[in-house]
């Protein structure tokens, strides 16, 4: 008899964590619903105004209405972040002839850390630090580097996930050239 009570007690004791779990984890997602929201082609990209680290001036996304803007987001500890800052340095003064801007957002949160990569990589373009990564949220990325296509008209062309080469980053930039 005192085994039937245990073995009723440990069924109960099971069920109920079970149904705390599966509770839990239906509770987590509707709390993180509209905050996971991947962008997909054709949706207009969400506005941000961050600082450029270099100038301390606003670059302000809804401000470049008229061009084509490649958004691409990183972190100095990122190694394929690394490997594709050369191929954006590369092709950055001829597609802003083309009115097309760069800008990369930082996920680090230490401008120093980011002026010393910007410095090593010998970059021109805007470097901006994205402060609690609010802007990295609304772009839904959940990985580094991403990097966002925006066309003249404000909505998104792409989006690429990982390191992007010449010929793939060149194809990418003709298509939002304006």
């Amino acid at each position: 008899m005192n085994s039937l009570k245990k073995r009723r007690f440990l069924i109960r004791l099971f069920v109920l964590t079970v149904l705390a779990c599966v509770l839990l984890t239906a509770g987590w997602k509707l709390l993180n619903e509209g905050k996971t929201h991947k962008l997909e082609a054709g949706e207009k990209a969400p506005d941000f105004v961050l600082e450029d680290i270099q100038s301390g001036e606003e670059f302000k996304l809804s401000e470049l209405k008229g061009k084509g803007v490649l958004v691409n987001f990183w972190a100095t500890y990122c190694e394929p972040c690394k490997q594709e800052m050369p191929v954006f340095e590369e092709a950055a003064p001829t597609y802003e002839k083309q009115n097309v801007i760069f800008a990369a957002i930082s996920a680090d949160q230490s401008s120093l850390v980011i002026n010393r990569f910007r410095d090593h990589y010998d970059l021109s373009f805007p470097l901006l630090k994205d402060n609690g990564n609010q802007v990295m949220e609304a772009y839904g990325v959940d990985a580094l580097p991403a990097t966002f296509f925006i066309r003249a008209d404000g909505t998104l062309s792409r989006t690429v996930y990982g390191p992007l080469q010449t010929e793939k980053l060149e194809k990418y930039l003709d298509e939002i050239v304006p």
